[in-house]
């Protein structure tokens, strides 16, 4: 047995092992390559192993599993699909651009918030935006200040006050926050009365209610009724409503007089059935810093710290002793700075022969006459009595050069004595044309009148001396009283109230302390366009109703079929 195993083994010589080793080398395929058919075998043993191993874990796995399975699959094989790639693109950029809107939507009304001056002002007349007025004035504010709104922030916003009345009150809201942008010295707070009674009740004799605006500094305070922001006027049908509004100015007005150093007094006497209608001029003189009171001459002394006193075309004669506090008044050394004596007339008053001997000793006669125009390019509505007169230049006011159109309706002539006379000096503020003649009680209707220029304001200057400074004391005297009336003080085609201002404060000697401020009134319910019936249904249910939507839900359709063919 061992010789037959010995007889199969072969020898091997070198020469032998050489010869296999050529041979192994020939067969052998290159690096990293399987015999081909090895190659099958085991690829097909792998493959019944691996068929055997899924058989066998398959037969083990839940059904769920091979649900689960069976969908990832379909998952991948659609997330690999060009159409999963152009879709999910096309939902990365509209959700992307989604982001996009809605941050700048917050961004911009963060920033809208905290500079409500990037908010456009689309009204027909820019009534949300501060004039030039306005804006000189807050520019001068250097106190802390505060504009308190008797309204939340939501219904001031929101147009929910006073809207019966076709008002938009978010303007309130609006021109003050700008206000509070331009100056740092200057906030806004929002004060709900029902939620802080004890506010109202600290300014208990003002009687404060939801829509008024306080505006306060350490030194004053004014508040602004709803009806100093808003006027609402019927038309002619006495249905329909024009709404003005004047919150520029009566904001500004009120920013104005807190801020003032001092806040002159000007006195209306009362005690002579005046025929001027006081109120607007009232309101003209506490938008520019003045305080005002009524008071009667006759039984009561002059306010303290008066430095204008106002008779407002009186029609009955003054007593000596009223005339004597007239005259104390304006020689005093006692009152430390400029006075001054306003007196309107009208041509029908009757003789004051006391007042009249009074202004003659100041240079000053008014007849009892009406000025009357003769060219019909220099007087306005139907009544030639009706003239514009020029302002004079020979006395500087300390405001405007140029009133525009400056009107003195039924004015007296005013006749001046004397330029000077010892230490008082006259000055004419204002003349007719030269194309004007007098009527009076004496003239015909066949009188050939005599034309010229009359004086239909003026005024008369002395100095008084109060400790080691020299003040004005100034008489004037202002041939109309119609001048006054609210419809011309309120328009803006007169120059009147720019005048009056500048007159007041000349005369009281704070032309200097601070910005001179009129009323302006913006219509706020002005139609931009006016349609017709036919029109307006048209455009209503044809144009919006009909029209754009369909052509939404056509392009919807278009956007539709395109999305499908990708």
């Amino acid at each position: 047995m061992n010789r037959d195993n010995n007889h199969e083994i072969e020898k091997t010589t070198p020469e032998t092992e050489a010869a296999e080793e050529t041979a192994a080398e020939q067969t052998e395929p290159a690096a990293g390559e399987e015999p081909a058919e090895k190659e099958s075998t085991r690829n097909f043993s792998e493959e019944n192993t691996d068929s055997e191993t899924e058989e066998a874990d398959g037969a083990n796995e839940p059904e769920e599993k091979k649900k689960k399975g069976k969908l990832a699959e379909k998952v991948g094989a659609y997330t690999k699909s060009t159409k999963f790639r152009r879709g999910e693109i096309s939902t990365a950029f509209t959700a992307g651009f989604l982001i996009v809107v809605i941050l700048i939507n917050v961004i911009v009304s963060v920033l809208a918030q905290r500079y409500p001056s990037m908010n456009l002002d689309l009204t027909k007349n820019k009534v949300n935006t501060l004039s030039t007025q306005a804006a000189e004035i807050v520019s001068k504010v250097n106190v802390p200040t505060t504009i308190y709104i008797m309204a939340t922030q939501a219904q001031t916003k929101g147009d929910q006050l006073l809207s019966e009345y076709g008002i938009k009150y978010s303007q309130v809201g609006e021109l003050a926050e700008k206000i509070a942008e331009k100056n740092t010295n200057i906030k806004v707070e929002y004060m709900d009365l029902d939620k802080n009674p004890t506010f109202a009740s600290t300014y208990k004799n003002d009687n404060l209610v939801a829509g008024d605006v306080l505006v306060k500094t350490d030194k004053r305070y004014r508040v602004l009724a709803y009806t100093d922001l808003f006027n609402v006027q019927y038309g002619s049908d006495g249905v329909s409503t024009e709404t003005y509004s004047m919150v520029d100015s009566a904001l500004a007005s009120a920013l104005n007089s807190v801020i003032a150093d001092t806040v002159a007094i000007a006195a209306f006497d009362t005690g002579h059935s005046e025929q001027l209608e006081t109120t607007t001029y009232q309101k003209l003189l506490a938008n520019n810093s003045f305080e005002t009171k009524d008071f009667n001459l006759l039984t009561d002394a002059i306010p303290d710290n008066t430095r204008l006193v106002v008779l407002g075309c009186p029609t009955t004669d003054y007593t000596d002793a009223e005339l004597k506090k007239l005259d104390t008044f304006l020689s005093s050394s006692a009152i430390a700075g400029d006075r001054s004596l306003l007196i309107t007339f009208h041509p029908s008053q009757q003789a004051m022969p006391k007042l009249s001997a009074f202004l003659k000793e100041w240079g000053i006669e008014v007849p009892q006459a009406v000025v009357v125009e003769s060219d019909q390019s220099k007087y306005y509505t139907d009544d030639p009595s009706y003239i514009l007169s020029t302002v004079q230049t020979g006395l500087s006011l300390g405001g405007q050069s140029d009133y525009g159109y400056f009107t003195t309706p039924q004015s007296n002539p005013i006749n001046l004595l004397f330029e000077t006379r010892e230490t008082k000096t006259t000055y004419s503020l204002a003349k007719s044309n030269d194309s004007c003649y007098l009527v009076d009680n004496n003239t015909k209707a066949d009188d050939t009148p005599q034309k010229a220029a009359y004086n239909t304001a003026v005024l008369s200057q002395d100095k008084v001396q109060s400790g080691t400074k020299e003040y004005k004391a100034n008489v004037i005297a202002l041939g109309s009283t119609t001048m006054f009336a609210g419809e011309i003080l309120g328009a803006s085609t007169f120059g009147n109230a720019k005048y009056v201002v500048d007159l007041s404060r000349y005369a009281t000697g704070t032309t200097n302390s601070a910005t001179a401020i009129t009323e302006t009134s913006v219509q706020t319910n002005v139609s931009d366009i006016t349609l017709s019936a036919e029109m307006s249904v048209l455009l209503g249910i044809g144009v919006f109703t009909l029209l754009i939507p369909l052509l939404v839900v056509v392009a919807g359709v278009c956007v539709y079929r395109k999305r499908r063919r990708l």
